[in-house]
């Protein structure tokens, strides 16, 4: 019984692959325009955009009954979100967060399933990235249905607390909730779900729930879901959803600021004549793709590695998005699974990590050290749960690394399991000095990410700058040394910069991280064998 921590320089909601690199017109996550997706933003790009709306998706992964894979709930509620966005206006409205996946799982396992007071916790510290980065009004765009209470309470704190206007957008507001006491609605979630995927439901156990009608009734077992007869058809239900949520999202926008007179309203809605795009079929490679039976039987059968990716949205200089870290993670992550196959299981990342040393960059929004343990002890006895034993965390934020482990020490004490780290090697070309101390947005990040998402990339804002020299008199640095001293991001970096970005190129990018991942899989697997 084993936990592996795979430590990178952090699966985006996007997927990148680095042996068929992105062109610059490639799609963004969740099928999002460029010009909404927050971590694809520059720290720079925030100013011009914090008169809209930040927009935090909150999904869960778990079954919910609906004999799909766990990521179903997921796959709806983003295609309502991109095809709801696809008839604004102005993409200036909105700024759309990386999704949060994680709620309460009170009845059923659930890969994402936390606590009411961690969940509070890591809302509360989002907030403050929010609101330091200018924006005023903060919509929580949510589908989980044991979420709904939580996060009203959260978002009314967080009014009272932080100052921002906060609003809540419910799927099941949309007549698409999964709470099993709307057995309608969850057929026309789980038809949509089979539309998008193309996965057809499996049936799974069901029971006579408990106290239905005794508020909040007990939920243990899930009733079975009706079938769907009728019109209109999937497509239809959701171009009639994602028309609702086009309206919802000009009313939270025009809707005057707490310190200000309110917006004119369109005269007109362009949402009605919009075309509805038909959304081609999702495709996953991750383990919550996969059904309740199916993840049991993986975890049984096939004994995998499961592989967390975990990065941090935080800002990288002036030239690349604050998305950086998920976006390395999740590339890591899909060729890891190109080489190792069923050896490994992938989850959906963690995108938010601890960040506080970037804070007070317009863009930065992470979590406490607290939280951030809170969240991965959560994970990994989840997984442990559905009988899971080995476990690496794939992160590329060097802010999370101390925290992740001390953390994985407690479970290895805990669950009798197996922990290691380990790193995706940079090349033997750099140069010593940038080996050393071009640890954030410097020539390696901004090559790989050239040669990942090269439309992200902004080169000739490209700066070299250093915290430290390799010929530096005495021993005391920021890192890499004897005796070290604590430090924010502007102490040793005011561009947010350590490292030369300037000698970046796509070409280094592609070969360094093709390089990296090979030697990463010979580790895994030997570190397979060995036990």
């Amino acid at each position: 019984m084993r936990i592996l921590i795979i430590n990178t320089l952090a699966k985006l909601p996007f997927s990148l692959n680095p042996f068929n690199l992105l062109p610059p017109s490639s799609p963004p996550p969740l099928g999002l325009p460029p010009s909404v997706c927050w971590d694809r933003c520059s720290t720079t790009a925030f100013a011009d955009r914090a008169h809209g709306v930040a927009v935090l998706p909150i999904y869960g992964l778990a079954g919910l009954g609906l004999g799909m894979g766990w990521d179903a709930e997921e796959n709806v509620a983003s295609a309502l979100l991109s095809a709801s966005v696809a008839s604004l206006e102005s993409h200036s409205m909105l700024t759309v967060l990386p999704p949060l996946r994680l709620g309460l799982a009170p009845y059923q396992t659930a890969l994402s399933g936390t606590d009411p007071d961690t969940l509070h916790e890591v809302l509360h510290e989002q907030a403050e990235g929010i609101r330091r980065t200018g924006f005023k009004k903060w919509v929580f765009w949510s589908s989980h249905p044991w979420n709904a209470e939580i996060i009203d309470a959260i978002s009314r704190d967080i009014r009272i607390r932080h100052n921002l206007q906060t609003f809540v957008i419910e799927m099941g507001g949309l007549g698409l909730s999964l709470h099993p006491r709307f057995p309608e609605d969850r057929a026309r979630v789980q038809a949509l779900a089979a539309f998008l995927t193309g996965r057809r439901p499996v049936t799974e156990e069901t029971g006579e729930p408990v106290d239905q009608q005794f508020r909040p009734g007990n939920w243990t077992h899930l009733p079975p879901i009706p079938p769907l007869r009728g019109s209109p058809s999937p497509p239809e239900i959701l171009a009639a959803a994602a028309e609702r949520l086009s309206g919802l999202w000009r009313e939270v926008f025009h809707r005057p600021h707490l310190d200000s007179a309110a917006l004119p309203m369109p005269v007109s809605s362009p949402a009605a004549d919009t075309p509805f795009a038909e959304p081609s079929p999702v495709t996953h490679e991750t383990l919550s793709a996969l059904s309740t039976p199916q993840i049991r039987r993986v975890a049984q059968a096939d004994a995998p590695l499961v592989v967390i990716p975990i990065g941090a949205i935080e800002q990288h200089g002036p030239h690349l998005p604050v998305g950086v870290d998920t976006m390395i993670a999740q590339t890591a992550a899909d060729g890891l699974k190109a080489r190792l196959g069923s050896a490994i299981q992938v989850l959906p990342p963690i995108a938010y990590g601890k960040s506080n040393e970037h804070e007070d960059y317009p863009g930065t929004v992470g979590i406490s050290a607290r939280s951030l343990r809170r969240v991965i002890r959560g994970l990994i006895r989840n997984l442990y749960q559905l009988g899971f034993r080995q476990f690496a965390v794939l992160n590329t934020h060097g802010g999370n690394s101390s925290v992740l482990v001390y953390t994985l020490r407690e479970l290895q004490n805990e669950l009798g399991v197996r922990a290691g780290m380990l790193r995706l090697p940079t090349s033997d070309e750099l140069s010593p000095q940038e080996k050393t101390w071009g640890f954030h947005a410097g020539e390696w990040e901004t090559s790989v990410m050239l040669a990942i998402a090269p439309a992200t990339v902004a080169m000739d804002r490209a700066v070299c700058h250093y915290p430290a020299f390799l010929a530096d008199a005495g021993e005391l640095r920021p890192e890499n040394a004897s005796a070290i001293f604590s430090w924010r991001t502007r102490d040793i970096a005011p561009a947010g910069v350590m490292g030369d970005a300037t000698k970046a190129t796509a070409t280094k990018g592609e070969g360094w991280l093709q390089f990296a991942l090979d030697r990463l899989a010979d580790d895994i697997r030997q570190l397979r064998s060995s036990g």
